[in-house]
């Protein structure tokens, strides 16, 4: 039950940052919780899957993709202590 909520919060957010790195270090944020939470890695990677997939079936530029890929990956880095997400572009 808290992955599909997990998955709809982060689903009903890109329309709304779809074009700022900002999306990209909310995703970031939530998804080294879930880690943290006790979620395994690819239970955590399965989610973002799915939200990869809901984005690349959009109308969401390459450069504005690209930001939310950065976004997340500085995040994941810079502000969660071992959190050992990364996702490429």
């Amino acid at each position: 039950m808290k992955k599909l909520f997990l998955l709809a919060s982060l689903l009903a957010a890109v329309p709304a940052h779809a074009a700022r790195y900002d999306f990209g270090q909310g995703a970031a944020a939530v998804a080294c919780v879930m880690l943290q939470s006790g979620y395994t890695q690819r239970q955590v990677y399965d989610v973002l899957d799915n939200l990869d997939t809901q984005i690349r079936n959009s109308p969401t530029p390459y450069r504005q993709e690209a930001q939310m890929v950065e976004g997340f990956n500085f995040e994941a880095r810079n502000n969660h202590y071992n959190c050992p997400l990364r996702i490429s572009f």
